[in-house]
């Protein structure tokens, strides 16, 4: 019914929402789609919601596309899915892990139809985000889904209908999620194999990406020298890389605390914390030179990546940085 008579389906699923959100049963309605709804109400997301709860600034969505493995080929398989004709019809949309939308394609049209709801670039498209959809429904399950209409528990979304598709990478991890929706009317069985192949796509062009470049796991950081004149990182095939004085002072602060906003790293590096903007210069090139797993908002350095960073280990690291005169880094020599 979902697809042969959407109508029908729609407004039997908008009044399932309504009975299991006042407290009564229904079996209309997926089991699944049940415990999502559970989940996004504990999260703190309302029925009458109408923007996420987490929106990236245009800086911040530079950084999130900067560190997912999708970056590579977002372009290539957003427009082989897309239909960006006056008469197109769906949103092709893809995600970072955590189901925050970094692409988007689709008619003019339809994109101002999906600005209405928020399914834009930045926005937080995980059910702690904006509840259950299409999108959190792929995270949670680790497969192909649908919410159609009232299967999404926003009520702003039951206009539409989306399929989406986890995308992993060689080793099987989810890194992303490629996504298909369009207003309700135009619903299709179709859609599932659009995103199928979509979603095949993605993984041929990854695992073809990863034998060229090399599988970044099998060679992993395993040391992190910051005391003494020389810093550089090892890797396991014992190549190294030196690092210069800035990228070893912005690394030994991301090492010293789980988590640094944009704002607190540019006033420990430069004293100005409106610096906003070269100190995510600097970590981009950072990630860049080293493959290091730094993630954004706030941005942290990945807990077994800390544990190979030398200072940490030593009692007194007053050999930190020797050269760095940055007062941030004096309170790290001597435990300030």
């Amino acid at each position: 019914m979902r697809f042969s008579d959407p109508r029908a389906f729609a407004a039997r699923s908008i009044e399932a929402h309504g009975v299991a959100l006042a407290g009564g049963t229904t079996s209309v309605l997926d089991s699944r789609v049940l415990r999502a709804w559970r989940r996004s109400g504990a999260a703190g997301i309302s029925p009458d919601q109408e923007h996420p709860t987490r929106v990236l600034s245009r800086d911040q969505i530079t950084d999130a596309r900067e560190i997912t493995p999708l970056r590579h080929i977002a372009a290539d398989v957003v427009s082989s899915v897309s239909d960006t004709s006056a008469a197109g019809r769906h949103l092709v949309v893809l995600t970072d892990s955590r189901g925050c939308l970094l692409w988007r394609s689709g008619s003019a049209q339809v994109l101002r139809r999906a600005d209405s709801i928020a399914f834009a670039e930045g926005a937080d498209w995980s059910e702690r985000g904006i509840g259950t959809n299409g999108i959190s429904l792929a995270l949670e399950t680790g497969a192909l889904t649908h919410a159609t209409a009232g299967e999404h528990y926003v009520r702003a979304h039951h206009g539409w209908t989306c399929t989406a598709s986890p995308i992993r990478d060689a080793r099987g991890s989810i890194v992303g999620v490629l996504d298909v929706s369009h207003p309700l009317r135009y619903s299709t069985a179709e859609t599932a194999s659009l995103v199928r192949c979509g979603a095949r796509l993605a993984e041929t062009l990854l695992a073809a990406r990863s034998g060229e470049d090399g599988d970044p796991a099998a060679n992993p950081v395993t040391e992190i020298r910051l005391l003494g004149w020389k810093p550089s990182l090892t890797r396991a095939d014992g190549s190294t890389i030196a690092l210069t004085p800035r990228r070893a002072e912005l690394l030994a602060l991301l090492a010293s605390r789980e988590a640094w906003t944009a704002r607190a790293l540019a006033e420990a590096l430069y004293g100005d914390p409106s610096a906003t903007t070269t100190v995510r210069g600097e970590v981009r090139r950072l990630r860049q030179l080293t493959g290091l797993s730094i993630d954004s908002q706030p941005y942290s350095l990945a807990p077994h990546e800390r544990r190979c960073v030398d200072f940490l280990s030593v009692e007194h690291p007053d050999e930190l940085l020797p050269d760095s005169e940055i007062p941030a880094i004096n309170d790290l020599r001597y435990g300030i």
